[in-house]
């Protein structure tokens, strides 16, 4: 009996400082040509429209249109407001689990919720607590979700591109 070979899931992590930085990653992930990849950035707009570099930030629908732009027309993005971390946007595949509802409210307002999706995604503890005290502070979270070739493919391919 042939038994079809299961694919090991595996979650990258990364977080930039300035937004010039994760879309040199994105274009890095395009140009790669993944087909089995689950994309996804979380992001804070902040109440003085700045991020921890203090790089100007662009606003809600620049957002939109950024992401549509190197992730693809079709790209799903929200914002929302989650009482721990401010108002948060979610561009990509994490969008409709951000949204889940629970109860009146959804994940993302929750206020463990952005902790629990990437403990849920695989990230463990103590990195999902430093990704989100980032997060609160203007960081961005760039989330990959695939099988364990193309996860490790891409992680190298940035850490090779941030030696150059």
């Amino acid at each position: 009996m042939n038994v079809p070979k299961t694919e090991h899931k595996k979650t990258f992590l990364k977080r930039y400082n300035k937004i010039s930085e994760l879309e040199h990653a994105l274009i890095t992930v395009r140009q790669m040509n993944f087909n089995r990849i689950a994309i996804s950035v979380i992001g804070n707009l902040g109440d003085d429209n700045m991020n921890a570099s203090k790089e100007p930030e662009l606003n809600e629908n620049e957002l939109k249109l950024f992401f549509r732009k190197l992730l693809g027309e079709n790209t799903d993005f929200d914002t929302f407001y989650n009482p721990e971390l401010g108002h948060l946007f979610v561009a990509g595949s994490l969008v409709a689990t951000f949204l889940n509802p629970i109860g009146k409210s959804t994940i993302g307002v929750l206020s463990g919720g952005p902790y629990g999706i990437l403990r849920g995604l695989g990230v463990s503890e103590s990195e999902a607590v430093v990704s989100i005290k980032k997060l609160g502070n203007g960081t961005y979270l760039f989330v990959v979700r695939g099988d364990q070739f193309d996860i490790e493919k891409l992680e190298n391919k940035l850490k090779i591109d941030k030696t150059n």
